[in-house]
């Protein structure tokens, strides 16, 4: 018997409370100014609550503040719609990020206080996380174009849902790689995000935001001080989604 979760419409509704929460280490971060003032653009644009703004956080502070969050979150009265955690900061391989004072912060950690199980107040809202951070030290020098049904489960059970659902992951570089930043005008993804979100936000579904975005990274060349050869950077996705994400209002 097919269990029905109540939550079988084409896309997400939107019409609700959206929330964020933003960290960005801005310390030895040159740029970093321009991707909060980015950021805040987009928040306003696309109707986010900034209930959370976190600057140069120690390891401790951040992971008690996006508690303090996700707290508030389930704790609310409001239908809240979506949820948008912003982590900018330097990072590293296996899947860290870095305090203010270089110490490793887990993603794992930060994804798991906001799952089907600890944030029961989300259970099939779409939980968006932008990673503007080094994935690693390996740089990408680009390589020469060639050529120039659903389970029919045999009894019927209680409806559940997995721990880990309708996650929308952004990671500015591939696994192992590093993040690129102009120290004039921000990190490249984000300024990316805004030259796309401006001219589609409302039109299209975040996977295709996205894409673009990603589009306008594998197109570009970025020069590092101190060396010769240009690297090529490429956005990764992660995505649990169960519907359409589109954050113009239903």
């Amino acid at each position: 018997m097919h269990t029905d979760l109540a939550f079988l419409d084409d896309h997400y509704g939107m019409k609700k409370k959206r929330v964020a929460f933003m960290m960005c280490v801005t310390e030895g971060r040159a740029g970093a100014e321009e991707d909060i003032k980015k950021m805040k653009k987009w928040f306003r644009t696309f109707k986010f609550t900034l209930l959370g703004d976190c600057r140069n956080p120690g390891q401790e502070t951040l992971m008690q503040q996006l508690r303090q969050f996700r707290d508030i979150i389930n704790l609310s009265n409001e239908e809240i719609s979506c949820c948008l955690i912003t982590l900018m900061s330097h990072g590293k391989a296996n899947g860290y990020i870095l305090d203010k004072d270089n110490r490793e912060i887990s993603l794992d950690g930060i994804f798991s206080l906001f799952n089907n199980k600890t944030c029961p107040k989300l259970q099939g809202k779409p939980k968006i996380f932008i990673i503007q951070a080094c994935r690693g030290e390996q740089r990408d020098y680009g390589t020469l174009v060639a050529g120039g049904k659903p389970v029919e489960p045999d009894t019927w059970s209680r409806p559940k849902l997995p721990t880990v659902s309708d996650y929308f992951i952004v990671y500015s570089s591939q696994r192992d790689h590093i993040a690129v930043r102009d120290e004039n005008t921000g990190s490249e993804m984000i300024s990316a995000m805004d030259e796309v979100f401006s001219e589609h936000g409302t039109q299209w579904h975040i996977g295709d935001l996205f894409t673009k975005v990603n589009s306008k990274m594998i197109q570009r060349d970025f020069h590092l001080e101190g060396e010769e050869e240009s690297v090529k950077v490429t956005i990764v996705m992660e995505s649990t989604l169960t519907k359409a994400l589109y954050l113009s209002a239903d």
